[in-house]
């Protein structure tokens, strides 16, 4: 138990790190307090949970100055402090863009508590893997954060129970990112899009005017709630007055009412039947995206989202 403390203080400090962002990124809004335990998550840790696992071994400077054992572990590869420290920051900065592509590549919608959530997850196993690599080799032999100034006894009993703690807290803090969505990344996206004569959809191209049946306007809603969500879509034909440059409804038709219920990370696309009797120049073709049952009145101020082109009847 006594060696267990003495050399497993960075261990501590990369799980208090690790506790930290998970927490931050599900519970804090502060990007000051984000920054402190994510910037060293993304740009070191990484590495260092790496360097831990594949260099166990303290330097071989350090080994040498116990002559009994310098033949023995002559072929024992390993690195001074500093340039451990050098090569976290460098392999962290190779190591974290490769895991960015490869996560959304295979989860293109995935959000910042899962990204955080991985990684962490993955540099935790790291530095718990470095820790076993470690315990398995002779004491002198072993690499260990430089902690001599402090007084043996005491600081190892505390480091043992400290590391405990936190391992224990970082299990149910990583729990939790995998298990509670981040509600402030939810959100829904309203476009309205025409289909072209290659059967592409594109955010242009829209009618000038506006004629019985079936629009050549699509609306799409794509679902970014984490859960499924019933929408409901209410199209008007809206008569308008620009006063100050400000418009005011002063008539409004509405054309069609549609709901559907949408999976996560899916889309909803639909264009439903219009037969407007409102004539005119100059009006507006209004789409109101309500979550669950729309309003009898429904109108920019209550819909969840809202979007219009201009059109003539």
């Amino acid at each position: 138990m006594r060696a267990l403390g003495e050399s497993q203080a960075d261990v501590l400090a990369g799980f208090v790190i690790l506790v930290g962002a998970s927490m931050s990124v599900l519970y804090v809004d502060s990007v000051v307090v984000r920054a402190v335990f994510g910037i060293p998550l993304l740009v070191f840790l990484p590495g260092y949970a790496l360097l831990l696992v594949l260099f166990p071994y303290s330097s071989a400077e350090t080994r040498v100055s116990r002559p009994s054992l310098a033949t023995s572990n002559r072929n024992r590869a390993g690195v001074t402090f500093v340039e451990r420290i050098v090569l976290s920051f460098g392999t962290s900065l190779a190591l974290v863009p490769l895991f960015g592509v490869l996560y959304f590549s295979i989860v293109p919608d995935g959000g910042a508590v899962s990204v955080v959530t991985l990684l962490a997850v993955g540099v935790g196993v790291g530095l718990l893997l470095g820790v076993y690599r470690r315990l398995q080799l002779p004491k002198p032999e072993r690499y260990s954060f430089p902690t001599k100034v402090w007084p043996a006894t005491g600081t190892n009993r505390a480091l043992n129970v400290a590391l405990a703690v936190v391992v224990v807290l970082s299990v149910v803090g990583l729990g939790a990112a995998l298990a509670v969505p981040n509600y402030g990344e939810t959100y829904t996206n309203l476009s309205l899009v025409t289909q072209q004569s290659n059967g592409e959809f594109v955010a242009s191209g829209y009618p000038d005017t506006l004629s019985a049946g079936n629009s050549e306007i699509y609306a799409t809603v794509t679902n970014h709630e984490r859960e499924v969500t019933r929408y409901t879509l209410v199209v008007q034909l809206q008569r308008v007055e620009t006063s100050s440059g400000s418009a005011s409804v002063v008539e409004y038709e509405e054309l069609a009412r549609v709901s559907s219920e949408v999976a996560p990370g899916e889309t909803w696309s639909t264009n439903p039947e219009l037969s407007p009797e409102m004539t005119g120049s100059d009006l507006r073709l209004v789409y109101l995206l309500y979550e669950g049952d729309a309003p009898d009145n429904a109108d920019t101020e209550s819909a969840y989202q809202s979007t219009f082109v201009w059109v003539d009847n």
